[in-house]
């Protein structure tokens, strides 16, 4: 039987983590597959040059040819400019428009960026497209503050998202929140399906010996409780609030120490903790590559979501989540994230606080210590069993590939 075309279009690099932590996952099970893979896949990628692939990566890509896959790597245009933004607009119609013009008819964006760029090819070109993850972003950017409602920014941004979701054929996202807004409110005609953001649960999963290893490692004691947060500072996330949380929790318990693996610099995050007059033997700044990160969950206590409240939160679909409780973590989250809030209470496997001021984190800190002196191994288990449920590529990835079928099928 002829292949279907797949087209696979994402405004990131090939190897960037939210890729490969995430949507990879599923493509990798494509191309895996040992009964075949019913889809010729033609993928198209921004790439930065200041993050070359590696000679592995390189050897991961001819693997991936030679399955079958075609690979289309435009060259990404930093900057917020407009004129940086209409460069890759650009370059990306005319990559779709090879792939249509060769009988490729059906194609899956990650996020609402790329399904903006989607849906406006969309319009010249005419195929059927698949929006997966899809999340208002513009309406993020006006709860943290990043544009305000008046902007242009916003105004564009926000229209795109709209029009894409009506014109999509399939539509997933991963809270009911969300399905609420598309068939309820908005009344769109897209099929959709909910797939809350996945975790590599085979990647993410406790081991001692790693434990053991990186808390000799960072010189943590058995006694000490390691709080853990692997993300970003500003924008989509608290910024000197992560710092001032863990100071009110650090006074209230001096076995306490942040571990924090960045992207940002140390003199960064140094400055934000210097803010909040934390002292810096109370914390230890580390950078790894996504291939390394899940060694440090396993040398962690308790996990931080550090996204601040706000009213379009409760459509975000935070990948920690899934990350945290597949790895054995119970987290800290404030209320309104997503169904994640809701579903740390119902599964006992995190803490609830209104926001990351004072008073709502020492109110909490009873209930992160009863997390903390609970057997360990017991909650790990809860954790775990309770992550594969919620988050594991099983059962996003059959999900996954029914709106992969609805979409491909006339």
């Amino acid at each position: 039987m002829k292949k279907k075309k797949l087209g696979i279009f994402l405004y990131n690099r090939l190897f960037d983590p939210l890729i490969q932590s995430n949507f990879w996952l599923y493509i990798n099970d494509y191309m895996n597959n040992p009964q075949g893979n019913p889809y010729t896949l033609w993928l198209i990628t921004y790439e930065d040059p200041r993050y070359p692939l590696t000679n592995e990566q390189q050897k991961l890509v001819e693997q991936w040819k030679q399955s079958g896959m075609r690979w289309i790597a435009l060259t990404w245009n930093p900057g917020t400019r407009i004129s940086s933004k209409v460069k890759d607009i650009f370059q990306g119609f005319f990559a779709v428009a090879k792939f249509r013009v060769q009988g490729c008819n059906h194609f899956v964006s990650l996020a609402s960026v790329a399904g903006s760029y989607l849906y406006l090819y969309h319009v010249v070109l005419r195929f059927d497209f698949f929006l997966y993850q899809y999340e208002p972003h513009s309406e993020y950017a006006i709860d943290n503050k990043m544009w305000s409602k008046n902007s242009f920014q916003y105004r564009i941004a926000h229209y795109l998202e709209k029009k894409s979701a009506y014109a999509a054929k399939v539509i997933a996202s991963g809270t009911h929140f969300m399905r609420q807004r598309l068939k309820e409110e908005w009344k769109v005609n897209g099929k959709f399906f909910k797939i809350a953001t996945v975790a590599n649960d085979k990647k993410f999963l406790f081991s001692q010996t790693n434990r053991s290893r990186i808390r000799n490692q960072l010189g943590f004691s058995d006694q000490t409780r390691v709080l853990f947060y692997p993300g970003k500072f500003g924008d989509l996330y608290y910024r000197e609030e992560t710092a001032f949380m863990f100071k009110w929790l650090y006074e209230l318990d001096p076995l306490f120490h942040f571990l924090i693996v960045t992207p940002h610099t140390d003199a960064e995050v140094i400055k934000l903790f210097e803010l909040a007059q934390v002292k810096q033997n109370t914390y230890t700044i580390v950078h790894c590559d996504y291939s390394e990160i899940h060694n440090y969950f396993a040398a962690a206590d308790f996990a931080v979501i550090a996204v601040p409240p706000g009213p379009s939160k409760k459509f975000i679909s935070n990948i920690k989540v899934g990350e945290y409780l597949t790895a054995g973590l119970p987290y800290l989250i404030t209320k309104g994230i997503s169904e994640d809030y809701i579903f740390a209470t119902e599964q006992n496997v995190g803490v609830v606080v209104d926001d990351f001021k004072e008073e709502f984190i020492k109110k909490a800190y009873p209930e992160i210590n009863q997390f903390l002196i609970t057997n360990r191994d017991d909650l790990r288990a809860r954790c775990r069993a309770a992550g594969l449920e919620y988050r594991g590529f099983e059962g996003r990835n059959k999900t996954f590939k029914e709106a992969i079928d609805y979409l491909c099928t006339p």
